[in-house]
């Protein structure tokens, strides 16, 4: 596993690739290192965002090709960035683009590839969700360069380090570009990281569940819901310290015998622990063919 930091490769000499500039990322004037024309087939969610993080603010954002998927999403983030245009069809993607993103639900994943003529040259990006090499291969042939990624929502403001197998110098540039890249060597262990990432709603309607009982209890509807999100926003700050682990910084926030850690106790028992570890292991299972 390599932990590829935002300061990318500076040793790439793949075409369309260059050293990283680590002030690409974050301050809005700053420019992307040329990485080519991005393509993305499928413009839902998390290929809005990456959209977002390779043209918001940017003074010299990539050229980026849309799929007509999702046709009112993909006409307004045209409408948003001079650099964005909305394709006839996904292989007017392929033809325009370096770099293709695949980003589309994963029962229509390999009828998308079997219509398309990938060139030897491109590098294909699977952001689909239990897609295999293998599984891309057989409808892209051996010519094309595939890698599997797992963008999350982040990239938006180009925070989000990005899970990549196999390592990619190309890869790893764009992503760098969009907050880091943490390339991995196997399949399991991208996988596991993979099934990881289905954890972040429950996450969410844990702060749901949260607020509606803070509204059950006087504090009603919208300020129930700002209160949480404050009181949780606040945490980022700890999560940027990583001098101490995960566990070492939820001790720090509770007060030894105080309502902190008489919640913790209570409620996330070893019970808890090992039925979200079974869980787990149950969508990693899912993501496996």
């Amino acid at each position: 596993m390599h932990d590829v930091g935002p300061n990318g490769r500076g040793d790439v000499t793949e075409a369309g690739a260059h050293d990283h500039d680590p002030s690409s990322r974050g301050s809005g004037g700053s420019t992307l290192d040329v990485i080519g024309a991005v393509g993305l087939i499928g413009v839902g969610e998390i290929a809005s965002a990456i959209v977002d993080g390779l043209c918001e603010g940017r003074d010299e954002a990539p050229p980026v090709y849309l799929s007509p998927r999702n046709a009112e999403t993909a006409a307004a983030l045209a409408a948003r960035y001079p650099s964005v245009r909305v394709c006839r069809d996904n292989q007017e993607v392929v033809d325009a683009s370096a770099t293709v993103i695949l980003s589309v639900r994963p029962d229509i994943a390999v009828h998308v590839l079997d219509e398309l003529r990938i060139p030897e040259g491109r590098l294909l990006v699977s952001a689909v969700a239990g897609l295999t090499h293998e599984s891309v291969r057989q409808s892209t042939g051996e010519h094309v360069t595939v890698v599997r990624a797992i963008p999350l929502p982040s990239v938006r403001q180009r925070e989000g380090v990005t899970a990549i197998f196999a390592p990619d110098a190309r890869a790893s540039e764009l992503f760098d570009g969009l907050g880091g890249t943490l390339a991995v060597d196997e399949a399991a262990a991208f996988d596991a990281i993979q099934a990881t990432t289905a954890t972040l709603p429950t996450h969410l309607a844990y702060l749901s569940a949260i607020a509606v009982w803070l509204d059950s209890h006087g504090v009603r509807g919208p300020a129930a819901e700002g209160y949480v999100r404050s009181m949780f926003r606040g945490l980022a700050g700890a999560l940027d310290d990583g001098s101490r682990s995960l566990s070492e910084l939820a001790l720090a926030h509770e007060t030894p015998a105080g309502i902190n850690e008489q919640l913790r106790s209570a409620w996330f028992t070893n019970t808890n622990r090992d039925e979200l570890a079974h869980t787990l292991d149950d969508v990693l299972a899912r993501l496996r063919p």
